[in-house]
Formats: C-alpha cells, sequence, structure tokens
C-alpha cells in the first residue's frame, strides 16, 4: 500500500513537471495534472493539500532542482582550501547540473513569462537551495566584512542561468560556442579567476 501510495505521488509529480514544460502555468491545474497522471483528483488533494504544496513538493522531490547535498557532495574528498574555492566548486557543479535538466530550462523560460503565484513556489525552492549553500560556506569560512558574498553569488548564479537558457535559442554568446565543452570551460575558469580576485581566499 505505501509503495503505491509512492508510485502514484511520483507519476503526479512527473505530471506536473511534464506539462509545465510543455505549456507552462497558465494551463495547469489539478484536472489537467491528474488526467496527465491517470488518476483522481481527489488523490492530489489528498497526497498534496493543494496546488501550491503540490509545486514546492515537485521543486523539491521531482528532479526539477540540484539539492544542497549533491552540491556538496563529496565535501572531505573535494579539493578546495578557501572561501573562494568552495564559491567555484558550489557555482560550477550548478552550471552543469542546470545544462542536465531540459524540463527545468523549460519551466524557467515559462517562469519569465507567466509569473503567478505558482511560480512563486518554485523560486521559493531554487532561493532556499541557494540560502542552505550560503550557510553552509559561512560555517566553513567567515565572509570578509567588505566583501558582500550573497551578492556576488546571486550576479554569478543570474549568469549561469541565462547563458544556459540562452543556448536554447542560439549556441553562442560574445563569440563563445556553446554548444562545445570548450565554452562552458571558459565559463568555468573565467568564474574560478572571477572569484579568486574579488574573494581573494578570505577565510
Amino acid at each position: 500500500m505505501a509503495r503505491d501510495k509512492e508510485e502514484t505521488k511520483a507519476r503526479i509529480l512527473a505530471a506536473v513537471g511534464k506539462l509545465l514544460a510543455e505549456s507552462g502555468f497558465k494551463q495547469l491545474g489539478v484536472n489537467a495534472i491528474a488526467r496527465e497522471a491517470g488518476v483522481d483528483k481527489v488523490l492530489i488533494y489528498r497526497y498534496f493539500e493543494n496546488l501550491p504544496s503540490l509545486l514546492q513538493t515537485f521543486g523539491k522531490e521531482g528532479n526539477y532542482w540540484i539539492t544542497v547535498e549533491e552540491l556538496i557532495e563529496d565535501e572531505t574528498a573535494v579539493d578546495a582550501e578557501s572561501l573562494a574555492d568552495w564559491m567555484v566548486l558550489l557555482l560550477t557543479r550548478f552550471m552543469y547540473d542546470l545544462q542536465e535538466r531540459p524540463i527545468t530550462q523549460e519551466i524557467m523560460c515559462w517562469e519569465l513569462l507567466q509569473g503567478n503565484e505558482l511560480t512563486h513556489e518554485l523560486a521559493t525552492v531554487r532561493d532556499q537551495v541557494a540560502i542552505e549553500s550560503l550557510e553552509f560556506l559561512k560555517q566553513k569560512y567567515s565572509f570578509p566584512p567588505d566583501k558582500d558574498i550573497p551578492a556576488i553569488s546571486t550576479v554569478l548564479i543570474a549568469g549561469i542561468v541565462y547563458l544556459v537558457m540562452r543556448t536554447k535559442v542560439s549556441n553562442t554568446f560574445l563569440g563563445i560556442d556553446f554548444s562545445s565543452s570548450a565554452g562552458w570551460q571558459r565559463i568555468e575558469r573565467a568564474i574560478t579567476s572571477l572569484l579568486q580576485t574579488i574573494v581573494e581566499n578570505d577565510g
């Protein structure tokens, strides 16, 4: 019985991802999700309470966004000895992970066009991962008082998200070819150079 419940929940979460990627947030509703998942809509309310709660669960459990645990995986084996090193590691892991989530990319494109209370639920999940990642860094290193690490992180994360999403319409930006690994390696080196210069290995 428990397994049936988990399988049904997984089908519902998969249906949410599929519908969001195909048609965005305006068409998303409990009836449409139930049809796509092949379940009675009563089960959606039973397992998830309401649509915003379902979106939150999808954001956390629906293979939508990288988790903090995945970002800091193999912490003890990582060759990172400074705040700058760790920021580079987390940002590049995020960059390459997002490239492997085409459904997430589609959903984020829709989100830019259809901002509403439902898009807010997924944004909250993403923000929480970023906040928890910063807390992880703060526990390892004291943030330099003259460096606004959250703001620096925000600019770099936004740049990464833009570049990944832009590849859906164009493989090049400012002459850099993102259809090959060489282009992304250039961005990784740029992130490293920027953080080593800005953060200066403080900590």
